[in-house]
C-alpha cells in the first residue's frame, strides 16, 4: 500500500532528523530545508508517495521531527 508523505516547509526548523532517518526520501532543498526526493515527489517538492518498504523510515522521521513538520499516512 502506498504511503503519502508531506512536509510543511514553513514549519520546518531545519533540524535534519529526516535526513538521518529517511535519507532516500528527504533531501536538502533551498536553504537546507528538506524536500521530497524527485524519485518520490508528487505535486511539487513537499509531497510524495513512497513504497510500503519505506514506511518505517518515514514514520521515524515523522516521530523525531521537533517541529512536527512531517506527516505520514497510508492511502
Amino acid at each position: 500500500m502506498p504511503v503519502r508523505v508531506k512536509i510543511d516547509r514553513e514549519r520546518c526548523v531545519v533540524a535534519h532528523f529526516c535526513f538521518f532517518y529517511a535519507a532516500t526520501v528527504f533531501i536538502p532543498g533551498e536553504g537546507g530545508k528538506p524536500v521530497i526526493s524527485p524519485e518520490y515527489a508528487v505535486n511539487g517538492v513537499s509531497e510524495g508517495v513512497v513504497p510500503d518498504e519505506l514506511y518505517e523510515q518515514v514514520k521515524e522521521a515523522e516521530r523525531h521531527c521537533p517541529s512536527r513538520a512531517i506527516k505520514v499516512y497510508r492511502e
